[in-house]
């Protein structure tokens, strides 16, 4: 069997020392380095791990199958504090029913078929470049912190500082750094493909983010009854997710995939800077989540990228 032909199924009837025998077998083909092979929990479903380096960047399986992607907003029920939330932000803007506006701001539901494939545990910014926290720039930056830099904070300096991006510890020690140029979605497929990789496809980001659930969310259908998805720093949304990836944790945060109309896991914090409600806020990290104008807007000659994040994918043959 070909690596790219193996499913959930597949993958979750091996036995440990099978699994981390195959996990072996595919590092070498692949001229990767196997980090791990353990089982992890989330949102009350188990599955075990498989972590591949490559060049300092992390990789998970993620096993292909029959997958169900999009979403049914007749299945919703929505909590009290959703429905009376979504009320009030349906009088200003929105479909009268939580229903029809989750058919609008969700893909269509849809059964595809995926195969295995290596996916980055964190989205990939093409236009940044870690920088030595000697790096003799870092250390000029760091010094205009003065004696009272950010605790556990970001400092950023613009053009005239290179476009430079310094992060803190909890005791105020540089942490990382790293420069940050803008780039055109066409040179960040150039610089993802130069490494090797490759962006996520629409469906391949959204089974990657909900692996497999069919809730909402890909930990469910509940929200904090206050606050967008930023104000909790603390919760299902900013836990790896049942594949072990860090993704659709920030509405601002939203990734770019092979479509370039079609981004993923946000929209840019149209929602929850312009005050749509908490609830709307918390939709546009839902695993389908798709916001046609705000792609569109991206494409158009009046879009601007201020940052630009993809999710690397690495085949597998």
């Amino acid at each position: 069997m070909a690596y790219a032909d193996l499913t959930t199924d597949d993958w979750a009837a091996l036995s440990d020392e099978q699994a981390r025998h195959l996990a072996e077998r595919m590092a070498e083909a692949r001229g990767l380095r196997l980090v791990d092979v353990r089982w992890h929990e989330f949102a009350g479903r188990r599955h075990r791990l498989a972590l591949f380096d490559r060049d300092g960047m992390l990789f998970s399986l993620v096993p292909g199958g029959q997958a169900l992607l999009g979403y049914d907003g007749a299945r919703f029920q929505p909590t009290p504090a959703q429905a009376a939330s979504y009320a009030e932000s349906a009088g200003v803007f929105g479909p009268p029913t939580i229903a029809e506006y989750l058919d609008g701001v969700t893909s269509p539901q849809r059964e595809v078929s995926l195969p295995a494939m290596l996916v980055a545990v964190e989205p990939f910014e093409p236009c940044a470049q870690t920088l030595a926290v000697d790096d003799p720039r870092v250390l000029e930056l760091a010094a205009k912190a003065g004696g009272n830099p950010p605790r556990g904070g970001i400092m950023t300096f613009g053009p005239d500082g290179g476009g430079m991006e310094l992060r803190f510890d909890d005791h105020g020690q540089i942490a990382g750094a790293r420069t940050k140029t803008t780039v055109t979605y066409a040179d960040a497929v150039e610089r993802v493909e130069g490494l090797g990789l490759r962006l996520s496809t629409p469906d391949e980001w959204e089974w990657a983010c909900g692996a497999g659930a069919t809730t909402l969310f890909r930990w469910g259908d509940d929200t904090p009854a206050s606050g967008y998805p930023y104000d909790h720093w603390a919760g299902p949304h900013r836990e790896p997710n049942l594949w072990g990836l860090n993704i659709g944790q920030d509405p601002y945060k939203h990734e770019w995939t092979t479509e370039p109309s079609i981004v993923c896991g946000g929209d840019g914090g149209g929602a929850t800077c312009g005050g749509d409600g908490f609830f709307v806020g918390w939709t546009t990290i839902a695993t389908a989540y798709r916001n046609i104008e705000f792609g569109e807007w991206l494409n158009s000659d009046d879009g601007y990228i201020d940052e630009l994040l993809v999710r690397p994918v690495i085949d597998l043959t």
